[in-house]
């Protein structure tokens, strides 16, 4: 990250009107956590070129995330009804967001409007080249969660985290959810302050889960996810025998959860994660198999997969 630093510096020297380089700029101050700086720079982007309005698509979705991960969900709002309105790319995917940040504009109030939103995304659904959108057939999913219980929990932070690795009636833990899965949790780790403050919403969500939706339906996954949220930030804040309890006590209940659930594929490799920045080469390569080969067909599996790929390349090169 340090020579890819050092090369946008130079390059916006001799070029400085560039959007890519305006654009990559923005995204290492995104990566580093510097939200309000990349939020210029890439609205600065923007500005230095009119004729391609689909780089102009591109830049309103880097946004959107940097609004979302300082939980400015009006601002969010705002870019994802243009996204809706001018980009063809996933319209269920940008429905979707809509109708979460919405919801927690509104203070968590399903509202009118929010279901009306949720009801819509599965009219928006395309298929690419024949195949379906992962992050649309996981919108679907948490959709159908939704309408059947009318809350979710903490959607937010679970689905940021997908948009960063790529880089609630009530909506307890799922956005938060989407945070997870764009890797938003990379970001936020290097804010210490941000992860502590994250690590409480996800705290007071799952009391908040347990004294209040141990009925719901769906009760197990949106527990799971919660402890998957809560596990990765202790990962962060190095309180590494808590985070594995959290992933310990998921791959424990994966029977409960729904059949295409992610969490337990995605417990056991977040503890490969912690082993392998602890040095320990063969614990992590055994929780990084797990996870490869022990669960299979749930959502968004081929992406796990290529983090799990990834870490296992980097073990293969620790000293035992």
């Amino acid at each position: 990250m340090y020579t890819a630093s050092c090369f946008a510096l130079i390059s916006l020297y001799s070029v400085s009107n560039s959007y890519l380089f305006l654009f990559f700029r923005a995204r290492l101050h995104t990566l580093h956590c510097q939200l309000n700086e990349a939020i210029r720079t890439y609205e600065y982007a923007m500005r230095c070129q009119n004729d391609w309005k689909h780089l102009h698509h591109i830049a309103y979705w880097e946004i959107l995330f940097c609004h979302a991960l300082q939980k400015d969900w009006k601002r969010a709002v705002d870019i994802c009804k243009i996204l809706l309105n001018e980009n063809n790319w996933s319209k269920a995917t940008y429905c979707y967001l809509l109708s979460t940040f919405l919801f927690e504009e509104n203070n968590r109030i399903p509202t009118d409007e929010v279901i009306k939103l949720y009801k819509r995304v599965p009219e928006l659904k395309i298929r690419l080249a024949g195949k379906s959108i992962p992050l649309e057939k996981y919108a679907m999913r948490q959709c159908d969660h939704f309408l059947v219980q009318r809350w979710l929990f903490l959607p937010a932070l679970v689905t940021t985290d997908i948009y960063c690795r790529l880089l609630k009636s009530i909506l307890l833990i799922r956005f938060d959810e989407f945070i997870y899965l764009l890797n938003g949790f990379y970001i936020l780790a290097h804010d210490h302050q941000k992860l502590k403050e994250t690590l409480d919403v996800v705290d007071n969500a799952l009391d908040e889960l347990e004294h209040h939706h141990q009925n719901d339906q769906f009760y197990a996954d949106s527990y799971g996810s919660g402890l998957l949220l809560r596990g990765v930030l202790l990962h962060f804040l190095h309180r590494y025998d808590e985070a594995h309890q959290a992933f310990d006590e998921i791959i424990e209940m994966a029977k409960q959860f729904d059949e295409k659930s992610f969490l337990a594929a995605n417990a056991a490799l977040e503890k490969g994660l912690i082993y392998l920045n602890l040095k320990q080469k063969q614990k992590a390569l055994e929780y990084l198999q797990k996870s490869l080969n022990d669960y299979k067909d749930y959502q968004l599996e081929s992406r796990l997969q290529f983090r799990i790929n990834a870490a296992m390349q980097t073990a293969k090169h620790l000293d035992n």
